[in-house]
């Protein structure tokens, strides 16, 4: 029982997002990547969206929408 709770924390990156997940508008650097992976702690997924530019962004998906507003209030 323990094992498979300290495995939940563990796996924060999801390879798919969950219908509940909060998208942020702010995409995803490599620092902004890492301070995700520092200073929150929640489950997030990383989407590929259309840019306005037609170019390929990547954007965080937070569980928790303290999270995402966190998130946003840093990196935007």
């Amino acid at each position: 029982m323990i094992e498979e709770a300290l495995q939940w924390h563990l796996d924060r990156e999801l390879l798919y997002k969950p219908k509940h997940f909060v998208v942020a508008s702010t995409p995803v650097t490599k620092d902004s990547l890492i301070w995700i992976a520092h200073n929150l702690v929640g489950r997030y997924h990383l989407i590929t969206d259309m840019g306005n530019d037609h170019s390929l962004v990547r954007k965080p998906a937070f569980e928790d929408p303290a999270e995402a507003m966190l998130y946003e209030l840093t990196w935007s």
